[in-house]
């Protein structure tokens, strides 16, 4: 009889404990330190800057975000065009470069090829490359506040806009949103 019981009472609680045991997936999920990167998107990349005039900078990024309990990283590569148009030409640079930032700092570098258009009144066209280091402040990576210092490297040069430059550039990725139900990558 003792036994019966035994038996009986082990087959009870064996049978309630998978019932009441709390599961992997659910502590997984409430870890209050977590930290992941997650999936790369395409994003569009927004910005306005000045070099001796305005322009406009628009383009997209493959940009992924960290997150980490202190702070946000984020990385990638983009494209973009920058357009600086005055009374007289237009002035459009297609650029590629990559950008990282951790928390309020943020460092990016890009390639840009100038074609300045219409640049003497007479229809003549020049064109010109450059390298821009840039380094500033960020809001983890979604608003950059950034310096840059444009370096030419082809022989051509275009003197109409200043070396020195400052631009806010915003990344419109919606993860930043609602990070906790971002895509992760593994």
């Amino acid at each position: 009889m003792r036994t019966a019981i035994r038996v009986l009472f082990f087959l009870l609680v064996s049978g309630l404990a998978p019932l009441m045991a709390q599961g992997t997936d659910s502590l997984y999920k409430t870890k209050p330190f977590e930290r992941f990167w997650t999936k790369p998107r395409l994003v569009p990349k927004l910005g306005i800057g000045t070099q001796d005039r305005g322009f406009v900078e628009v383009g997209v990024q493959w940009h992924s975000i960290y997150k980490h309990p202190l702070s946000l990283i984020s990385k990638g590569a983009y494209s973009t065009v920058d357009i600086f148009i005055d009374h007289s030409n237009i002035l459009v640079g297609p650029k590629v470069g990559y950008e990282l930032t951790v928390g309020l700092i943020g460092i990016a570098l890009d390639m840009t090829y100038f074609i300045d258009y219409n640049y003497d009144g007479e229809s003549h066209t020049r064109n010109a490359w450059v390298t821009t280091p840039k380094a500033g402040l960020s809001i983890l990576g979604f608003a950059n506040l950034f310096y840059g210092y444009s370096i030419p490297i082809s022989e051509q040069t275009i003197d109409s806009i200043s070396r020195n430059r400052l631009s806010l550039v915003i990344n419109l990725n919606r993860d930043y949103f609602n990070l906790k139900e971002a895509r992760r990558k593994k």
